[in-house]
């Protein structure tokens, strides 16, 4: 593989991302998101590659395009070759729309959730929880000739929920994984991860759409700590405040479907896509085990801002990625 480094895009924990560009057989030049770890601590990098190799059917999932070591200033990086989003992530649109004083056209929030449904009943349907639905892991996909896509990225957090035995099988440590603000109360409270878990996640990033706010909680005086926030949403019988003058009837819906407290009588992604608020949504394409050939995907410009900061309202360490994952 024929490739030169870019600009660096965001730096983690354990982890950069750089734009690049690889030059294919064809002399096209495909523009990719490379991410990039020392590959002594690239557990979760090839984590990753593996999940979204297995994930590759569905096209709003950020797409693989493989991996390779590399030697750089004297160490050896392991890189995966992602699919460049151009618009960056999902977060960056709301910070764009709450700088307006607005959420996001609801129309567009009802796109970007289908797509995100689609790309977790996928998931679910293939035994993963993606542990960490947010805006800052969707990714806006700009093609020539079609409009927007939102991608589900960041696989670092997934767990397998088929057992023990696999390939997984050292995932589950039992620790919390995710981000506070948008994690489902059962994750907090319990550690527990289910596919409902993705959906409550769900709920709080179409929240922050709508409102145009990066967190779907509101806090007061009382909540001056990071163990009163975590208890507030893993414990108390509150959910997040919903504007019921500012958004449809249908939205209104949607979410309390997806803000139901025990896991066991929530919504699953798939059933949310019969949801009035989304059923008649356009959608850009549809999973399918083919794909379009790595060369028809030449203009895509994909996957870049992986790294975030959280609201100022709760400390950066409430962001937290199991094993060796970006924070």
């Amino acid at each position: 593989m024929h490739w030169i480094r870019g600009e660096e895009l965001g730096r983690g924990g354990f982890a950069f991302v750089s734009k690049g560009v690889i030059q294919q057989e064809d002399s096209s030049c495909l523009v990719v998101a490379v991410k990039s770890s020392k590959s002594s601590e690239c557990k979760s990098l090839v984590k990753e590659k593996k999940l979204l190799d297995r994930f590759n059917n569905c096209p709003f999932i950020i797409r693989c395009f493989g991996d390779e070591t590399s030697q750089e200033d004297g160490q050896e990086l392991y890189n995966i070759f992602l699919e460049y989003a151009s618009g960056g992530c999902l977060a960056g649109e709301i910070n764009k729309s709450s700088n307006a004083g607005k959420g996001l056209p609801e129309p567009l929030v009802k796109k970007h959730t289908r797509s995100i449904l689609v790309a977790l009943s996928h998931m679910h349907a293939m035994g993963y929880v993606h542990c960490d639905i947010k805006p800052h892991n969707i990714l806006i996909v700009k093609e020539a000739g079609v409009e927007d896509t939102a991608k589900l990225a960041d696989l670092g957090s997934a767990l397998n929920m088929r057992g023990r035995g696999g390939e997984d099988e050292d995932d589950d440590d039992g620790g919390f994984r995710g981000t506070v603000l948008y994690a489902a109360p059962e994750s907090i409270s319990n550690q527990t991860y289910v596919p409902q878990s993705d959906v409550w996640s769900l709920g709080c990033t179409v929240l922050s759409m709508l409102t145009g706010n990066n967190s779907p909680w509101k806090f007061d005086k009382s909540c001056m700590n990071a163990v009163d926030v975590m208890m507030k949403i893993g414990c108390s019988d509150q959910i997040p405040e919903m504007p019921r003058k500012l958004i449809s009837k249908e939205a209104m819906d949607f979410l309390k479907k997806c803000f139901v407290k025990d896991p066991t009588s929530r919504c699953t992604a798939h059933m949310l896509l019969d949801h009035p608020f989304i059923k008649a949504a356009p959608l850009a394409g549809r999973c399918s085990s083919s794909r379009r050939r790595h060369h028809h995907h030449h203009h895509h410009h994909l996957a870049s801002r992986l790294f975030h900061g959280i609201s100022s309202l709760v400390p950066t360490c409430f962001h937290l990625h199991h094993s060796a994952a970006v924070s």
